[in-house]
């Protein structure tokens, strides 16, 4: 134990976290035969870099669109740097440093680039709303592909100060953002862009009025006998999940509505509202466990159909159904079956929203037609479904 002390101490003196080898002092040539290619909000630096064994990352160094300092590295092993968050398009001075692996740094090169138009800007430009119940849908085009949040203000009321109300973060190429709860008084609502920079579009500004929108009570729901609508699912052809279960305001990987395997499709099924209602919109939640969100059974392609009355059996198992909306679920990132990104894991939480067209008829029964799922499984199942709707009369008037 004592002829092991002096080999503590020794140790204990050495920084673990210090380069190894011997610092030769010598700072590495600057890089050389510099390019840039301008990208929209961004640039890409192409450069020879200089040889040198101790050669470790070349930084770049500027002061961004907000006037703050700004550094971007790439390491030894590639001839390229990518900026990115830029919010305009003027010329910005970089410097380039080759540093080694002690930190010695070269002689700075100075480079002008010049960014194209930036997605915040872009985004802006191809904005579009349209009134909608509860609100307004926001329509908007993203051809990078760039994470972006489109914000919404609203007009307070007592202050008349354009305050913060809501805001849709996304990387999609185009897509519809649906503003929702609001009530149906004439307001004034702003609209803009703003990427994680920092960087922010001007504001479009614009007055409505949302069409009127209620929240349909489920504990009026309950679904039609099968033996009253020609071509539903069969009492026996439910696994252990009831079709209460898909209206009974339980989220759960183990509570929802599931047929039993294997069974043909479509699946159908009717479900008595006990209103008379303006269907808007439909929001649906699946299965969260590992094995079945965006597998399994869960619904990828659905029908909803409508009537104010029952029909009658017939040849045609849709004869007396309206046609209110089909509908598509689609898996944000793309990514194969089983696997997920916190996009999937974050609308999977929030439930996938659907809007019926504004032209459909009030309706007193809905009925519902699964025709594919997220897997090659002959089974369909769903845990909980929320709708939305201008309810025109209650049960007490049918």
């Amino acid at each position: 134990m004592i002829l092991s002390l002096p080999m503590l101490a020794g140790c204990s003196e050495s920084n673990l976290l210090r380069p190894y080898g011997k610092d030769d002092g010598k700072a590495p040539a600057p890089v050389s035969d510099v390019t840039v290619t301008s990208l929209p909000g961004s640039v890409v630096l192409k450069y020879k870099l200089p040889d040198d064994s101790d050669l470790s990352y070349v930084k770049a160094e500027f002061t961004g669109t907000d006037g703050s300092k700004r550094e971007a590295k790439a390491s030894s092993y590639v001839d390229s740097l990518l900026i990115e968050g830029f919010g305009d398009t003027r010329d910005y001075l970089i410097q380039l440093k080759a540093y080694d692996k002690f930190e010695n740094a070269s002689s700075p090169v100075t480079i002008k680039a010049t960014p194209l138009t930036p997605p915040v800007q872009t985004v802006f430009e191809s904005l579009g709303w349209e009134v909608d119940f509860g609100g307004f849908a926001v329509s908007f085009k993203n051809g990078t592909k760039s994470n972006i949040g489109i914000y919404v203000t609203r007009k307070d009321s007592v202050t008349g100060v354009m305050e913060y109300y809501d805001v849709y973060f996304t990387e999609k190429a185009d897509g519809v953002y649906a503003v929702r709860g609001l009530p149906d008084v004439e307001n004034e609502f702003g609209i803009y862009v703003q990427d994680h920079w920092g960087n922010k579009s001007e504001t479009m500004t614009f007055t409505t009025t949302p069409l009127r929108e209620d929240e349909l009570d489920k504990k009026l729901f309950s679904a039609v006998s099968p033996g009253l609508v020609n071509g539903d699912l069969q009492s026996n052809q439910y696994y252990k999940g009831s079709p209460y279960n898909f209206w009974d305001g339980t989220i759960s990987t183990f509570n929802y509505v599931h047929t039993i395997w294997p069974l043909e499709f479509p699946h159908r099924f009717s479900v008595d509202l006990g209103v008379t209602a303006r269907l808007s919109r439909i929001k649906t939640w699946q299965r969260s466990a590992e094995d079945t969100r965006w597998q399994h059974g869960a619904w990828k392609q659905f029908n909803v159909y409508g009537c104010t009355e029952l029909p009658g059996f017939s040849s045609d198992p849709l004869e007396g159904w309206t046609l209110l909306g089909s509908f598509l679920s689609v898996k944000p990132s793309g990514l194969p079956q089983g696997q997920v990104s916190d996009e999937d894991l974050e609308l999977l939480a929030s439930g996938e929203e659907f809007s019926f067209r504004r032209d459909v008829p009030a309706v007193r029964y809905i009925r519902f037609e699964v025709n594919k799922v997220h897997s090659e499984m002959k089974l369909s199942c769903m845990s909980e479904m929320t709708l939305w709707g201008q309810i025109e009369s209650d049960s007490s008037e049918k």
